[in-house]
């Protein structure tokens, strides 16, 4: 079974580091949750997100991290860059 791991780290000085995370089933509502996060990062923050592929071994009941197909940077002003994928790409 695959899964979408989507996770956002952040930090400003003074701050506590923001890190949420999350599993879905599928890659663009991983995306949209990440992006949600991102944004919810206080002004003047840098932050960074990404979606992983899992595989979830049955056999074994564990995770396998497979890929990281997309990759953000949000930068101190709030702006998104792209360092890799979308969903659709």
């Amino acid at each position: 079974m695959r899964l979408f791991e989507w996770t956002i780290a952040s930090g400003a000085a003074g701050r506590a580091p923001l890190s949420p995370i999350g599993i879905t089933d599928a890659q663009p509502r991983a995306e949209a949750r990440m992006l949600e996060a991102l944004h919810a990062v206080p002004d003047g923050a840098v932050a960074r997100g990404w979606v992983t592929v899992l595989s979830y071994g049955n056999d074994r009941r564990t995770y396998d991290r497979l890929d990281t197909p997309v990759e953000v940077v949000r930068d101190a002003r709030g702006t998104v860059r792209w360092l890799a994928g979308r969903s659709g790409d």
